[in-house]
């Protein structure tokens, strides 16, 4: 088994609300999303535990399919967290907001685990992973600051 932990965050001069809205509108995750391609919830309730996305993404140059249900998530969605139920290797990812001077901090965890799919370069998939989800937060920063 091959894990990595990797996490970034990001200070957007915006209110949490303004924040928890745009996460949570899963047609916006393509804008922000490097790798997100498509990503669609199942269903028409509002986002909860239990709540299931199919995404199509692309991975190092690769297309995947997959499905995430939410595992956790509190009653304002300042704070969430998900896992992969199909494709290529488990997931799992956060994302925390919370009030700051100057705006909403947001941290995003993302748990991945190549295991045999890219076994002898995880510390290379690792690194570039590391720096997808901290531009993807920077991107995110951008559309909502209106920069």
């Amino acid at each position: 088994m091959s894990l990595s932990h990797l996490t970034a965050e990001v200070v957007i001069n915006r209110p949490i609300e303004e924040v928890i809205a745009f996460v949570d509108d899963e047609a916006n995750d393509p804008l922000w999303q490097s790798s997100v391609l498509e990503s669609k919830k199942i269903g028409s309730e509002p986002p909860a535990v239990g709540t299931t996305y199919h995404a199509k993404e692309k991975f190092l140059g690769r297309v995947i399919e997959q499905d995430w249900v939410v595992t956790e998530r509190n009653s304002n969605g300042s704070s969430w967290k998900a896992h992969s139920t199909t494709g290529p290797f488990p997931m799992t990812t956060s994302m925390t907001m919370e009030e700051v001077e100057g705006g909403t901090k947001v941290t995003r965890v993302l748990d991945i685990d190549v295991g045999k799919f890219f076994k002898i370069a995880s510390p290379v998939v690792a690194t570039i992973a590391t720096k997808e989800i901290a531009t993807d937060l920077e991107v995110l920063k951008a559309l909502l600051e209106g920069s």
